[in-house]
């Protein structure tokens, strides 16, 4: 998998559930502060760069999975342990799949932003997105359904996701959107292009 391939699926997958984390982390872990916080989170994605993402079905758990993994390493590193955080690692083992009635509202509240956002995208851009997001067409199955190339589909694709990275980076708080803008400033959000 490509750099820009890796961008764009951690920013699906990993970055949407990155403010959950902090204030989970902000609210159990006391001892930490939020520079310990910001180290803590961008060493999980160091290590979520290199995974291989085919073999991850839930970017929530893994991200979960791979800061409980850090909390414990951190754990038998130091010599002195505060208490609540060999607790707090215990307790990152029980985090539910199932989301709360917070994340449930939040959810619903995200899912009728995004589809705003992907109704205003141009015809093509917002199938192509749709196909591949929702109905899980691969890039080629695609290309043939619309008749494209499959670089131009990739290329409505990648514009699709920046635009809607962007759009709802300026929804969100200044420290939210930052992780959002960044995974979109490489790609043109202006236009979606035709074919």
């Amino acid at each position: 998998m490509d750099d820009a391939a890796r961008y764009r699926w951690i920013a699906a997958h990993i970055l949407p559930h990155e403010p959950e984390l902090r204030g989970w982390l902000r609210r159990r872990l006391g001892s930490f502060g939020d520079n310990d916080i910001d180290d803590l989170i961008q060493e999980a994605y160091s290590r979520i760069w290199t995974a291989e993402f085919a073999t991850i079905r839930n970017g929530r758990p893994y991200l979960y999975t791979t800061v409980r993994h850090l909390l414990a390493e951190y754990a038998r590193r130091s010599r002195i342990v505060p208490i609540e955080l060999l607790g707090e690692i215990d307790a990152l083992n029980i985090i539910s799949e199932e989301p709360g009635p917070e994340q449930q509202v939040g959810a619903r509240q995200e899912l009728a932003r995004l589809r705003a956002v992907v109704a205003e995208l141009p015809p093509q851009c917002r199938r192509v997105f749709e196909l591949r997001k929702f109905e899980g067409l691969s890039l080629r199955d695609i290309a043939q359904q619309m008749g494209l190339s499959e670089k131009t589909v990739e290329n409505h694709l990648t514009r699709a996701l920046a635009r809607i990275a962007s759009e709802l980076a300026a929804a969100t708080t200044p420290a939210e959107s930052a992780h959002l803008e960044s995974s979109a400033k490489s790609v043109d959000d202006t236009d979606c292009g035709t074919d």
